[in-house]
């Protein structure tokens, strides 16, 4: 019985090291088609499914961890003739955990804490506003904290170095790439 027991342990772990090597990827990409690539350590190589009314995708990125995945989904829009990146997807193991659709555009996001939470930067489409930074916990999709980039009187974005000591940047934004 006790050798019985040892093997199914032993089966059970190596299927979960299986697993898990299966699911750690190697590369993520968008082909011509707009359609997202993720490919696996073991060479499988997985289109996802289009987003409805994804109209193309953008800033794929593979966390550090080495098993999320994330893009941007660019969607058509009211009021201008190009698509606009108003989705952040997430992608784990096999399929999409999490989708993060603030009110405005998305213009650069990154991974932190090895890929356990996401941070990005909306703002509206027009304008001289940068908008804000937003840090998300992925797991739960809920939203720790955000950061305002400092304005003037009439809106338009303020030199961080003349900022009051509330416009300093945190530093999990300054992680954000392109952020400027």
């Amino acid at each position: 019985m006790r050798k019985l027991f040892a093997m199914l342990c032993l089966a059970s772990s190596c299927s979960a090291v299986l697993a898990q090597s299966d699911c750690t990827v190697k590369r993520a990409y968008a082909d011509d088609k707009g359609l997202v690539h993720i490919v696996t350590a073991d060479g499988r190589d997985r289109a996802i499914t289009p987003e409805k009314g994804q109209d193309g995708v953008g800033n794929i990125q593979v966390a550090p961890d080495g098993v999320t995945v994330g893009w941007l989904v660019n969607s058509r829009t009211c009021c201008v003739s190009y698509a606009v990146p108003l989705e952040l997807v997430l992608w784990q193991a096999g399929h999409i955990i999490r989708r993060v659709h603030p009110m405005m555009a998305i213009w650069a996001w990154g991974f932190v804490k090895n890929g356990k939470e996401v941070a990005y930067r909306n703002s509206p489409l027009h304008g001289g506003w940068s908008g804000e930074c937003v840090l998300v916990n992925i797991a739960s999709g809920k939203e720790l904290t955000k950061w305002d980039y400092p304005v003037d009187e009439n809106g338009n974005d303020v030199d961080e170095k003349n900022a009051d000591v509330n416009g300093v940047e945190p530093d999990w934004a300054k992680q954000i790439p392109e952020r400027h």
